[in-house]
């Protein structure tokens, strides 16, 4: 029961009640041709009056990697675009985790030159790598929220500046290493790919995750990080259908639109299987 509905919001919370997962089964936008390109594949929009935002219906983890603007590019030339986003997402989640697992537990799969300059570099700063890591990721994440609630036109030079003097200050006093610097914002980098708050916070979940087992097992811990991560995707439903797909359930066609390329549209004639029965596409 409500006395109002003031944003698209308030429904997704309603129709998400059940959903336990970190990550969105729903799409929030309010751009027009996203809504219209979901609704030609079968999906659902609900709309709120007063609210600029569309709800659309179900979502898969997929949607919230790859993005509408790759339909206004040449299929030819999406694939590079698709593998960093990939590539940028296993990063943002894992590098500080990797780091954190070779320089505390697995240093004989180091180079034997690389684990001497990690040495040097880490030499004198008074605090482990867990709690190094810990406070310039949280650091960076505050620079990185100032920049998103801040004015637009200087919150970008502020979080810019900012990291610069904050990284170059931390080394400078001993606190944090250089390559603790290099990890943190390759990181931050990475997770800038993807702009969605839902997902953005789902990654910093698994990335304390990640590097909470990292500091206690190594590369083991990130082991089984990965298998209660793969778990929990492949537990979640969006709508009754299953968040993983085309993964899983497994559809080749789908699978290879979705990781490696964008089928050009006139040859695009198929809708997807699992969102509606209506599967050819209209050519009038």
């Amino acid at each position: 029961i409500i006395d109002g509905i003031l944003d698209i919001n308030y429904i997704q919370e309603y129709i998400e009640e059940k959903n336990e997962s970190d990550f969105p089964v729903s799409i929030n936008t309010e751009r027009p041709d996203i809504v219209s390109y979901y609704l030609l594949q079968g999906r659902i929009a609900v709309l709120v009056d007063n609210s600029p935002y569309v709800l659309v219906l179900p979502a898969f983890f997929e949607d919230f990697i790859n993005h509408i603007d790759d339909v206004y590019q040449k299929s030819k030339n999406v694939t590079i675009t698709k593998i960093i986003r990939y590539v940028c997402l296993v990063l943002t989640v894992t590098i500080p985790a990797l780091y954190l697992s070779l320089i505390t537990f697995d240093q004989e799969s180091i180079p034997t030159e690389l684990l001497t300059s990690f040495a040097a570099q880490r030499e004198g700063v008074p605090f482990p790598a867990f709690i190094e890591a810990i406070a310039m990721i949280f650091a960076f994440e505050i620079l990185r929220e100032s920049d998103l609630r801040s004015n637009k036109i200087t919150g970008n030079t502020m979080s810019i500046v900012g990291a610069l003097i904050l990284g170059d200050a931390a080394v400078s006093a001993g606190i944090v290493s250089p390559i603790m610097i290099i990890v943190v914002a390759l990181t931050t980098i990475s997770g800038l790919t993807f702009s969605d708050i839902n997902v953005v916070n789902a990654l910093r979940k698994w990335r304390a995750i990640y590097m909470i087992f990292a500091s206690l097992c190594g590369l083991i811990g990130m082991a089984m990080a990965t298998i209660l991560f793969v778990t929990s995707l492949v537990s979640t439903n969006s709508y009754t259908k299953s968040f993983t797909y085309p993964v899983a359930p497994l559809n080749m066609t789908q699978l290879k639109k979705s990781l490696f390329t964008r089928m050009a549209i006139p040859k695009d004639n198929k809708r997807q299987k699992i969102l509606t029965n209506n599967l050819t596409r209209s050519r009038e």
